[in-house]
């Protein structure tokens, strides 16, 4: 396997670690999430940019970072509530 593959790799189980903890709890913290992936700061801002939605950079948008009780969160999208949906559908 190149180096490449495995990263994208990598990055595929990051993606789907990320949504399916998001299903299942709706709203997550950074730090939360964070931890339970076991990546850096960073490394989740890069995951974010995919997954989310920005003028600039366009993205999937199923997720949004807001602020909430003055923490910072991810919530799903309604397009991201549709994928859970889907996945759940799949999984049955």
């Amino acid at each position: 396997m190149s180096e490449s593959t495995s990263e994208e790799s990598a990055m595929e189980n990051l993606v789907v670690a990320l949504m399916q903890a998001l299903c299942a709890e709706q709203v997550l913290s950074l730090a939360k999430i964070g931890k339970h992936l076991g990546i850096r700061r960073s490394q989740l801002e890069r995951l974010l940019l995919l997954l989310g939605h920005s003028d600039g950079w366009g993205g999937m948008d199923y997720v949004v970072q807001e602020e909430q009780r003055g923490r910072s969160v991810i919530t799903l999208t309604e397009k991201g509530r549709a994928l859970c949906a889907q996945m759940q559908a799949s999984a049955e």
